[in-house]
């Protein structure tokens, strides 16, 4: 049998490793979030979302409850940090949970969402009012 792991005993890497070999055989939107979260670079290391939204056995499994997290959030459990870390969490929770349904997206409407998102983040600028692109 399988025995649990307490997430908040492994190191980061450790943690890195095992949500990255779940979320490579999950959807996408899992595989995103899990990235998000590896690349940002807080939470993963944040003791109060191990212990809430990281599941862990060995040998080397990890994976994140969507649910119990999104469940915490709601409830304020994260609130003590910073307004940005709150919305990269809020965000890859609503990837990990496919909130807004990117994987039913075709190609067109995947192209538009990245692109309102890129340029909601001021990585890209918006073409000139009154002009028309093709």
């Amino acid at each position: 049998m399988r025995r649990a792991v307490d997430p908040t005993e492994l190191t980061p890497l450790q943690i890195q490793r095992r949500l990255r070999t779940w979320a490579r055989t999950s959807d996408s939107h899992v595989y995103a979030a899990v990235e998000l979260l590896i690349s940002h670079d807080a939470w993963l290391g944040r003791r109060d979302f191990l212990t809430v939204a990281v599941r862990s056995r060995e040998p080397a499994i990890g994976w994140i409850n969507w649910r119990a997290a999104r469940e915490a959030f709601g409830a304020g459990r994260f609130d003590q940090s910073s307004t940005t870390e709150r919305a990269v969490l809020d965000l890859a929770i609503a990837l990990g949970e496919d909130r807004y349904r990117l994987s039913a997206m075709g190609p067109h409407n995947a192209a538009v969402i990245a692109t309102a998102v890129a340029l909601a983040a001021e990585l890209v600028h918006p073409a000139l009012k009154g002009t028309r692109t093709p």
